[in-house]
């Protein structure tokens, strides 16, 4: 991990509460993140990691978000269930889609569920590494100024290359509502192409789905959001009932008469089965290439 020295001379000491990393692409907003976690581990601080990007996602399979107690989270795989064991828990939540457009009220609820987890858990300082969306244009200003007033961080790390992301910082600055630490990108952070972030996602659904097994599913005796609108090879989180998933399935048939639908899932217990939620990503379940529905 390369670290920046002026990463080095942050003072971690009083850092508490909700820490929210934001920043364009490809800046090194996981590394810092984690280098943050390790720091805070480092000074006995229980913290706890929220990997927030559904496309780039490294705790779990694109299409969700993921929270990480009690163990460095990139020791985590995709694949990997709530809870982990005494040392360890993670939840996570559905975003439905690899990227924030489109479905940015998704990914408050599902920051929101699991923010609230954590304080649930009694942890005194959680790590939110965001997603790259900054530009206006894309609905990225108004999802990240949403996000910090809704969930009021005790402090931002803003990362950025010259004044990229003063359209969402400036009226936070001049409000002095919260406090703004400004770094620079890692000079180690590498831009990738659209191929490599897709081949990223093709290689952790692979992870996920390894060695997957068809369950068949009844969805008239569960609750199914935002509505029983099945396709092949659709994206499909089955979810507990607290609203946090349980497993991933691919769609593979679908019974309109018996009001079945089957899936290919990871062999995990669904004992705490409640409902499906319908995401809007489709997924080759031999190749694990994923398009839009």
């Amino acid at each position: 991990m390369d670290i920046p020295q002026q990463w080095e001379n942050l003072e971690f000491r009083d850092l508490k509460g909700l820490i929210m990393v934001i920043g364009g692409p490809d800046v090194g907003k996981s590394t810092f993140s984690r280098y943050l976690w390790q720091r805070l581990h480092r000074n006995q601080v229980p913290a706890g990691f929220l990997d927030g990007d559904p496309g780039q996602s490294r705790l779990g399979p694109p299409t969700t978000m993921t929270l990480a107690l009690g163990r460095d989270p990139y020791a985590l795989g995709p694949k990997q269930e709530s809870p982990v064991g005494e040392q360890g828990k993670i939840w996570r939540t559905f975003v439905g889609s690899v990227s924030p457009a489109g479905h940015m009220l998704q990914m408050l609820v599902a920051a929101s569920k699991l923010i609230a987890a954590s304080r649930n858990e009694g942890v005194e300082a959680l790590i939110y590494d965001t997603t790259g969306l900054i530009h206006k244009d894309q609905g990225g200003m108004v999802l990240k100024q949403s996000k910090i007033e809704l969930f009021a961080p005790s402090v931002i790390f803003a990362i950025q290359r010259g004044t990229e992301l003063e359209h969402i910082l400036s009226p936070f600055r001049r409000s002095n509502r919260f406090r703004i630490i400004d770094l620079k990108p890692s000079l180690a952070a590498q831009g990738r192409s659209t191929y490599e972030r897709r081949e990223h996602r093709k290689a952790q659904f692979s992870k996920y789905f390894h060695e997957a097994h068809t369950v068949v599913l009844e969805w008239s005796s569960l609750g199914v959001f935002p509505r029983p609108y099945f396709t092949r090879g659709g994206l499909v989180a089955l979810e507990d009932i607290e609203g946090f998933v349980l497993a991933l399935g691919i769609t593979l048939e679908v019974y309109p008469r018996d009001r079945q639908v089957s899936l290919l899932v990871p062999r995990v217990p669904l004992d705490n089965l409640v409902a499906l939620r319908v995401g809007a990503v489709g997924l080759d379940p031999e190749g694990f290439e994923d398009h839009r529905l």
